[in-house]
């Protein structure tokens, strides 16, 4: 054997203060083992079971809660899903409304014309069209005209002094609001009724009127 051979065997050899440390190791390891064997035997056979139920009812109550969190994330999961299934057409909406607002225009602003009857017949087809296109993907108009003013729904740009309507009845559509199930795709804008000058000075004369017997009778009784 050459000196390099001998060198190399003898660093392979375990030293002894290695050999000290795996001892003190396998020995602290032994004595926990030893400690739990002996807080074990210390425990009744009752209070062992005792114990063991408590561990397993423990258990099964996180098991609960995992499978409560994996329901209601099952649940929540399917509803926006659905919630994305439903409106999915929202911005597409949103994005067509002002093309149909010109078109609607356009139609405004030729009616006056005769010589433009048939092209204003063509451009109503098309609005039509872009309407029923809308509707089959659940882009529905708001009513508006002889509706409550609702300022869920209803934007009012104008309010008229009218003898005819109810105050705060939608009289007139500016701009057609659309919804798509539930949720608002733009308001309609609207004009809305109020009582005219006429309507309120006579309610105001009739306050007074009351008003007056009121105090009339009142100071007939006092005298």
């Amino acid at each position: 054997m050459t000196d390099q051979t001998q060198d190399d065997f003898e660093a392979d050899q375990p030293t002894e203060e290695s050999t000290e440390e795996s001892t003190e190791e396998s020995t602290e390891v032994d004595s926990q083992a030893e400690a739990i064997g002996e807080a074990l035997a210390e425990l009744s056979l009752d209070e062992q079971l005792e114990a063991t139920r408590a561990e397993r009812d423990e258990n099964f109550q996180k098991w609960q809660r995992a499978l409560a969190d994996l329901d209601n994330f099952r649940r929540r999961s399917q509803r926006e899903m659905g919630e994305a299934r439903t409106y999915q057409a929202l911005p597409l909406a949103r994005d067509l409304l002002p093309g149909l607002d010109n078109l609607q225009r356009a139609i405004q602003a030729a009616e006056a014309n005769e010589a433009a009857a048939d092209l204003v017949a063509g451009v109503r087809m098309v609005v039509e069209q872009v309407v029923g296109v809308l509707a089959q993907h659940g882009v529905e108009p708001i009513p508006v005209v002889g509706e409550v003013f609702d300022p869920a729904v209803h934007e009012a740009i104008q309010q008229v002094a009218s003898d005819e309507h109810e105050p705060m009845t939608v009289i007139e559509e500016v701009e057609a609001g659309f919804r798509l199930g539930e949720r608002l795709v733009r308001p309609a804008k609207v004009i809305v009724a109020m009582a005219s000058a006429e309507t309120t000075e006579d309610t105001g004369r009739g306050d007074d009127s009351d008003k007056s017997e009121d105090e009339a009778g009142q100071n007939s009784e006092e005298n």
